[in-house]
């Protein structure tokens, strides 16, 4: 009988961990059992065809036993085959000789878990995130574990997490304005734009974020679960550019080996100035699937349906579908994590802007690297092109924009689900329309408590 999905952790990623581990440590040399018939396992494996990879090896005990590349074949095998009895004694053979392969420590504690040994599991993966330069997700991976291996103790499951976060920051363009001081606009005339929302204008602010998310494992593989986001920015000069986002989520998750599928509504509120400015509703689904020992494959789609709660704004209301695809995969050492994500969409403009509809398309490049256990940082770089089917009133033309930005950041944990993290963008977004062009910089550091 498969082994429960508990306390928020999926088959999928169960079998991300166990790719991600391979990924992480230097291959051993081939043991003295056949080289094809390893390589064949390995390709079953990868493949997730984990009963013909343990029929494939399984014969060959008395001849590999010892040998760490065949046990660590023949553990995966049986663990992602529902054996984890067998996994464990296989396991420890391998660390008997190689006590700090934190891979198969790691699936030690996906044996124990498996079996119902929650204190050496919750050992195992404490001694895995007690090492340095793991990738950021293989750690959040095993603190997933380590969570569920607790839960599972208490008898539960159902495991949240939840987050607090406040920040100081400067803002060089805080309406996302032209910086013209006079724009010369064909259908009027001559138009000087007003600060600080109609020209560019720069402020300091302070944030707070609050969040959280439940997860229950239904069976082993329907879960449930529910989320909720504030966001808010208090500008010190400018308060009337204040705002506040309220979002939340609820859906269902389904695993199925390797990959996990994830689809529910989600819900926003956007306040500005401390008045209801617009309500957002729509549904979200995403499929991940891991592609073999260092890569991942995602698509996703979302709708949305955006009003605006004052009558002045209601030609703004828009609809949204958005389809997206994704891949990530582990560099070098692992301490690496790099993906690439696409994106395109429609927001058909219900509400009857003169603009019409809007067709966008563009793509993302994220790098994520570990430097040391507390330290770690990432960039991003994106664009967005965007083309309308209307024609604008004030320029007598349609729409044409390309949106770029640039994001660097860091994370240093300075205490127990407690880090400090500086980060910096640049935006840049030129149109056709010279009134739309704009640019800004944002520069940040915020607190952030995970618990």
């Amino acid at each position: 009988m498969a082994y429960p999905n508990v306390g928020g952790v999926t088959r999928w990623q169960r079998s991300a961990v166990a790719l991600l581990c391979m990924a992480l440590f230097t291959p051993l040399a081939w043991a003295n059992v056949d080289q094809g018939l390893l390589e064949k396992a390995e390709a079953l494996l990868k493949a997730s065809q984990y009963e013909e990879a343990y029929a494939l090896l399984e014969p060959w005990e008395v001849a590999g036993a010892g040998d760490p590349v065949y046990d660590y074949l023949l553990g995966t095998a049986a663990l992602e085959s529902n054996r984890p009895s067998k996994a464990s004694f296989v396991y420890e053979r391998i660390l008997a000789v190689t006590p700090d392969y934190i891979g198969v420590r790691a699936d030690m504690g996906r044996a124990y878990l498996a079996l119902g040994d929650y204190g050496r599991a919750r050992i195992e993966f404490e001694s895995v995130l007690s090492i340095q330069n793991l990738p950021p997700d293989l750690r959040s991976a095993v603190e997933q574990y380590a969570k569920a291996a607790e839960a599972r103790a208490k008898n539960k499951r159902t495991v949240a997490s939840a987050y607090a976060e406040v920040g100081v920051g400067a803002d060089s363009n805080i309406g996302s304005a032209t910086a013209l001081t006079q724009v010369n606009l064909p259908s009027v005339g001559l138009y000087v734009p007003a600060p600080p929302t109609g020209q560019k204008t720069q402020d300091n602010y302070s944030t707070l974020g609050l969040g959280g998310e439940i997860n229950h494992q239904l069976t082993d593989q329907w879960g449930l679960y529910a989320g909720a986001d504030y966001r808010g920015r208090a500008y010190q000069q400018f308060a009337d550019s204040d705002y506040a986002t309220l979002d939340g989520s609820l859906g269902l998750s389904y695993t199925g080996g390797s990959w996990l599928l994830r689809g529910g509504l989600a819900a926003g509120q956007y306040v500005l100035n401390r008045s209801r400015l617009r309500d957002t509703l729509g549904a979200t689904l995403d499929w991940r699937m891991a592609l073999n020992s260092r890569s991942q494959f995602s698509l996703g789609a979302s709708y949305g349906d955006a009003k605006y709660q004052l009558p002045i704004y209601s030609s703004q209301d828009t609809q949204t579908t958005t389809l997206s695809a994704g891949w990530l995969t582990s560099l070098g050492d692992g301490s690496a994590v790099f993906s690439l994500t696409g994106a395109y969409g429609m927001e058909r403009a219900v509400g009857g802007r003169d603009d019409g509809d809007r067709r966008f398309y563009g793509p993302r490049l994220t790098l994520q690297k570990s430097f040391a256990e507390k330290l770690g940082a990432y960039a991003s770089l994106g664009a967005m092109y965007s083309r309308y089917a209307g024609t604008n009133s004030l320029y007598l033309v349609s729409r044409e924009e390309s949106l770029y930005d640039i994001s660097l950041g860091m994370s240093m944990t300075v205490g127990k689900g407690l880090s400090v993290r500086p980060q910096f963008s640049a935006t840049r977004n030129t149109s056709n329309a010279e009134l739309y062009t704009y640019d800004k910089n944002d520069f940040s550091v915020n607190i952030r408590l995970d618990y």
